[in-house]
């Protein structure tokens, strides 16, 4: 009577087991398709990484023995009696030894050498190679800057095995998993170490995981501790075992473990927490930092290095020493690697270095040409414009300038925000981008994106019109009242920020001293619409702005905009697009694309003399006279917008041009000019960068000039410049000239020099 029943539910239970089967067999099949397409794709994700500039050493090069050894720090050289390893130097005396790495330049493969450098003067003197012989030009390896890591968050530099030293790589066997040469994916005495812990606990505290299952948890688990994700886990990992070779998977895994947090960037694999935590290559550290990286990964915020200092270098110590029961390190180098003291660098960011400003202008150039995709996960190396240099002293002059101009203004501290951009005037190359106050802060970037009305600093535009049309530096225009009506509003009557008329002014004094009502009758008498088309030829952008306000810089313009427009002038009339990026390589080192220059003759070179040497007169005996550099051989012009919102300058030598804007954030009353406030950062810059002095030279045509009035100088005039003229000028001589004291040592001095000259 039963058996029947039995054999039902035996065939049930058959059917249902057969059933489960199926299902895993399906579940199975389903996890190895998601491990073989995500692991293939994923582990050679690379994002692009990001050079600056490098240093290029040759003899003559204003570069201190002191200003060497500094970018070698940067860059992570150390300083060690022998240079047997790239990544070391020697410095003895005013003689610098280097051992340099090896480094996959835009044109080709330097290998790794060694060279001296000799030092006098603070001027690089003379570079030898090892064998004595004389290097023309040599450069040094450029600082990582940076990479375009995607929007998850992930950034690594990819190892292939030969770059992973063998003591890495079998240390993490001996601390993390010394089974894993023989296992299947999962160690049975590690889950039931972990079970025996957890059953204690009485919850999961402790996974008992190996290699491959740490590599599954950063592939494709969450964190979350439960008994049927860890089922999951030894089922993953045991499919990736069958499907790669042990060489695969430790390699994936020492390019994917997480190493810790950079804000909202996640370190990722061996190659980047070397360049995080050491700021060099990991073929270049000592066995206490391997040690150290290896004591990490146990919990990078339980073992953070930076917070729990102690915590980690206890753990070092544990590492090394189960590096030593391993028979990987000896007795000698045990006891020498515990003597070393715990030590990471302190803000390391992808090779020492992170320019969040800078890079939103890389994104900006490359995205037009890649899609993002391309930027984070095909390895394409981007050699950009920067000057680590240049750019520390501008991050320098607006972090302690902003802080002494809010104290000798009385305004409120920490408020007061800022922008500097700085080019080379010949090639438009961006030197150095700061978009506020906070170096390295990652948001609002100003330099970029914040447009503020610019002031004064359009007034040149209005002036190279002038010449364009016939006007001279000598010219005399109308500095008297102007009233004009406005439909729909009030009648416009601008004034001068003295508050006075001066009648009639050469046009280099009114440009000097930033005259508005001279300006205006300027602007008028030739047109706005003309002003504003010649503004747009020389930005590429059309303003805003069409009404007569527009001469007086009532037109909202970014730091970079007004770099580009103040480029033309200070490379002599050329069209100079501020750019950051060089070339783009790809992950073989093959160029994609090359980013030159380009020469575009906007300006009429005679103009553009006229024009840069009226504002070094501007500098000398105009608004921007109070400068510390006013008589160095530079050019400038302040710019002040209305109630003192914003204050600017920009100032070019003979090789940078630099724009400087100050402001609020909120757009209330700065109380600052442009002289008092964006000038005074512009001298902190050049008094770090040094001044190149312009050099416009002079012909017959040249002529000294009174700058009070226009008229030919006498010997006794006051405020004489000399400025280039036309040819056939006609000029009224001063008469009545006071005596100038000032003017007549400068002729001393300029006569006492020609005749030690001439003998």
């Amino acid at each position: 009577m039963n058996l029947p029943r039995w054999r039902k539910l035996f065939t049930a239970a058959a059917v249902l087991c057969s059933l489960a089967l199926v299902c895993l067999a399906l579940y199975l099949v389903y996890l190895d398709r998601v491990i073989s397409e995500t692991f293939d794709g994923r582990r050679w994700s690379v994002p692009a990484i990001v050079y600056a500039q490098p240093l290029e050493l040759y003899p003559g090069a204003k570069l201190s023995l002191a200003d060497v050894t500094a970018e070698l720090d940067r860059l992570g050289y150390r300083q060690l009696a022998n240079l047997s390893d790239p990544g070391t130097y020697k410095r003895t005396d005013q003689r610098l030894d280097i051992h340099l790495r090896s480094f996959q330049f835009m044109e080709r493969m330097r290998a790794g050498q060694q060279i001296s450098l000799q030092f006098a003067n603070s001027s690089l003197t003379g570079i030898a190679d090892v064998s004595g012989r004389p290097v023309p030009l040599i450069r040094l390896d450029p600082l990582n800057i940076g990479s375009f890591f995607p929007s998850h968050g992930e950034d690594r530099i990819v190892l292939q095995p030969d770059q992973v030293p063998v003591l890495l790589s079998e240390g993490l066997k001996s601390v993390e998993d010394t089974e894993f040469d023989n296992h299947l994916g999962f160690s049975i005495k590690g889950i039931a170490r972990a079970a025996w812990v957890n059953l204690g606990a009485g919850e999961i505290q402790q996974g008992g995981s190996t290699l491959t299952q740490q590599l599954v948890k950063s592939y494709y688990l969450h964190s979350r501790q439960t008994y049927t994700r860890k089922l999951r886990e030894v089922a993953m990992a045991i499919l990736l075992e069958l499907r790669y070779s042990k060489q695969d998977l430790l390699n994936a895994y020492i390019n994917e473990i997480y190493l810790g947090q950079d804000g909202v960037r996640a370190v990722h694999g061996f190659g980047l927490g070397s360049q995080f935590y050491f700021n060099k290559p990991l073929s270049e550290l000592d066995v206490h930092e391997l040690a150290t990286l290896v004591a990490i990964i146990r919990g990078p915020s339980f073992y953070n290095p930076y917070r729990h200092p102690q915590r980690v270098h206890e753990r070092r110590d544990l590492v090394l020493h189960k590096m030593a029961k391993a028979g990987l390190i000896d007795d000698a180098t045990l006891a020498q690697a515990l003597r070393q003291p715990f030590h990471v660098v302190a803000g390391s960011r992808s090779g020492g270095a992170y320019y969040p400003a800078f890079m939103d202008k890389v994104r900006q150039e490359l995205t037009v040409l890649y899609a993002e995709q391309a930027l984070t996960s095909e390895g394409l190396r981007v050699f950009t414009t920067l000057s680590p240099r240049t750019q520390d002293a501008i991050e320098a002059a607006l972090a302690d300038g902003l802080e002494k101009i809010e104290q000798d203004h009385e305004l409120p501290a920490g408020e007061l925000q800022g922008a500097i951009v700085v080019a080379d005037t010949q090639t438009g190359e961006i030197l150095a981008l700061a978009g506020g106050r906070t170096a390295g802060f990652d948001g609002f970037n100003r330099a970029l994106n914040a447009a503020r009305p610019v002031g004064s600093l359009l007034k040149p535009v209005v002036y190279l019109s002038a010449l364009e049309r016939g006007y001279n530096l000598a010219s005399e225009i109308a500095d008297v009242p102007v009233t004009l009506e406005m439909r729909g509003q009030l009648p416009w009557s601008p004034a001068n920020f003295d508050g006075k008329t001066h009648g009639p002014v050469p046009l280099v004094r009114a440009l000097g001293d930033s005259l508005n009502l001279a300006t205006v009758n300027l602007g008028l008498s030739i047109g706005v619409d003309q002003i504003a088309q010649r503004l747009s030829e020389l930005t590429g952008t059309t303003p805003t702005n069409q009404y007569p306000s527009l001469l007086l810089g009532a037109e909202p313009m970014t730091p970079l905009a007004v770099l580009q427009l103040y480029s033309s002038f200070a490379s002599g009339g050329f069209a100079m697009t501020p750019k950051s990026v060089v070339a783009v390589l790809d992950e073989a080192g093959n160029p994609i694309t090359h980013h030159p220059f380009q020469l575009n003759q906007l300006i009429d070179h005679s103009h553009a003399a006229a024009i840069n040497r009226a504002m070094e007169i501007v500098m000398r005996d105009g608004t921007g006279k109070t400068s510390r550099f006013a008589h160095s051989g530079v050019a400038g012009k302040t710019g002040t917008s209305d109630d003192y919102r914003d204050s600017w300058f920009v100032g070019f030598d003979a090789s940078r041009v630099a724009v400087v804007w100050l402001g609020y954030d909120d757009n209330r009353s700065t109380h600052l000019t442009g002289a008092a406030g964006a000038m005074k950062i512009w001298d902190r810059v050049f008094a770090q960068v040094a001044v190149d002095p312009l050099d416009i030279p002079e012909d017959r045509n040249w002529r000294e000039i009174e700058y009070e009035s226009g008229l030919l100088a006498t010997d006794q005039c006051a405020q004489v410049v000399n400025v280039p003229l036309p040819a056939d000028a006609v000029l009224q001589v001063k008469e009545g000239c006071g005596i100038n004291f000032r003017n007549l040592t400068e002729r001393l001095r300029r006569n006492i020099g020609s005749w030690f000259n001439s003998n």
